[in-house]
């Protein structure tokens, strides 16, 4: 049997907030690989659901969703944590903790909660992301925090989306409803391609850029850069000590980011380790991606040739003769479930539900 440590970094797991439609003061916290279905499962669209959501308190909107987990299992401590906030080891001791009775908090505690558990020690470097769906829970967000005054950690992100006005730096990040959320490899299919594009050298002239060591790829754990037009690659623990020497966090163990040292781009380090697990622990899943990129490519280039205008073989004036460029032929290619002026919060007490995870 497999465990997560054998497996790739799931494309997508998160932990959300649910509330009822009709029954506001009732909140449901789980978790799950994909949001949607999850969502139609607990308004009993579709089978499965918790049982402790199929009642009276249906339709159930989702207004936060938390994601970027490494794994499954961080997010569901993640989650087991934000059910259990006075029983968790990382909120249990945070200070400002709010005392309640049990299983039964307001949006405003469940808020804090969250803020808490998100600058802990376990989750606090986490590169998270927090997408509110709900314009006045946004807002009860933003007060909190303005009243909490300690921002999020620099590599977390909160993200106004859903029926949240847009924030003033734009529509950076935001997928507009829980269904347009990515819960597949697909973002990141072009990158793979990339990767082992890069790393399929019989001649065995791979240079690593961090050691400038010889590069061996079915030996060693080679990550790729993620920028489309970058060919730089490096041995795993070489750029994360390069990335960790230029962190100001000392005692920071994993990096989150860090500069290229081919293009001296700002590259994401869970995406990298995304593209890395995918391409190293599931040959399958990569061998069906590639025949499949491979395919819309040669759709994508018969359809170019197709389509091109026939042209007169004597033209009255013949345009000069441009050579084409060295790479025209790359051109022809493109290509599991477990938002200010906000008013007072309600002063009535809220009931959560706690369940198990899918």
């Amino acid at each position: 049997m497999t465990n997560d440590h054998d497996k790739p970094i799931p494309p997508l797991y998160a932990c959300y907030l649910l509330r009822s439609v009709p029954k506001p003061a009732a909140l449901y916290i789980g978790s799950t690989p994909h949001p949607a279905r999850r969502l139609a499962q607990h308004n009993g669209v579709a089978k499965g659901g918790a049982k402790k959501t199929a009642n009276e308190k249906r339709p159930w909107e989702m207004v936060i969703v938390v994601e970027g987990f490494m794994s499954r299992v961080s997010a569901l401590q993640f989650e087991w944590a934000w059910q259990h906030p006075l029983d968790s080891r990382h909120t249990a001791t945070e200070p400002g903790q709010i005392t309640k009775r049990r299983g039964r908090r307001s949006l405003t505690a469940i808020l804090g909660d969250l803020h808490r558990l998100l600058l802990s020690t376990g989750f606090g470097s986490a590169p998270l992301a927090i997408r509110f769906f709900a314009d006045d829970v946004y807002r009860a967000w933003a007060m909190w925090i303005g009243r909490d005054g300690r921002a999020l950690p620099p590599q977390m992100k909160a993200i106004p989306d859903g029926t949240c006005p847009v924030a003033p730096g734009g529509q950076d990040g935001r997928v507009g409803c829980v269904d347009a959320i990515p819960v597949d490899s697909s973002p990141i299919h072009g990158y793979l391609e990339k990767a082992h594009f890069l790393l399929d050298d019989p001649e065995g002239h791979l240079q690593c850029r961090v050691c400038l060591g010889v590069v061996d790829p079915a030996e060693e754990r080679i990550v790729v850069c993620p920028q489309p037009h970058c060919h730089g690659i490096s041995h795993l623990l070489c750029l994360s000590a390069k990335f960790l020497q230029a962190t100001p966090d000392r005692d920071r163990l994993v990096p989150t980011e860090g500069a290229c040292p081919a293009c001296h781009e700002t590259v994401s380090w869970p995406l990298m380790m995304k593209e890395l697990t995918l391409r190293t622990r599931d040959a399958q899943a990569v061998q069906k991606i590639l025949r499949k990129r491979k395919k819309q490519s040669s759709r994508q280039a018969n359809s170019q040739a197709t389509s091109m205008p026939v042209e007169d073989p004597h033209p009255a004036h013949p345009p000069d003769d441009v050579p084409l460029a060295d790479d025209w032929t790359e051109q022809l290619a493109v290509d599991s479930d477990s938002s200010i002026g906000f008013p007072p919060p309600p002063s009535q007490r809220t009931e959560i539900v706690i369940s198990d995870s899918e």
